[in-house]
């Protein structure tokens, strides 16, 4: 299912912030700005037509179609990290 909200904000804007099981379907929580959104595998997230392919407890991998100066479009993978709370470093 196309998540449009969050196709609307780059990678690096984003924070793996929680991971959960429900179902035995593992899933994440992401927060953007204010928004905090729950995805899962097979959700569009990112600028890039990124595709989450991957939840674990540490992090969300993210398959993403770009376009280079040529014209032509490859895959490459990318990774959200989960971050520790801010201040417990």
């Amino acid at each position: 299912m196309r998540n449009s909200i969050m196709e609307k904000y780059p990678l690096e804007s984003m924070r793996m912030i929680g991971f959960m099981n429900i179902n035995k379907q593992p899933m994440a929580a992401i927060q953007v700005d204010q928004l905090v959104k729950q995805v899962k595998v097979g959700d569009y997230i990112g600028l890039d037509f990124g595709v989450i392919t991957k939840i674990t407890e540490q992090e969300i991998e993210i398959r993403e179609v770009v376009e280079d100066s040529s014209g032509d479009w490859s895959e490459r993978m990318n990774t959200l990290q989960l971050q520790a709370k801010e201040g417990s470093k």
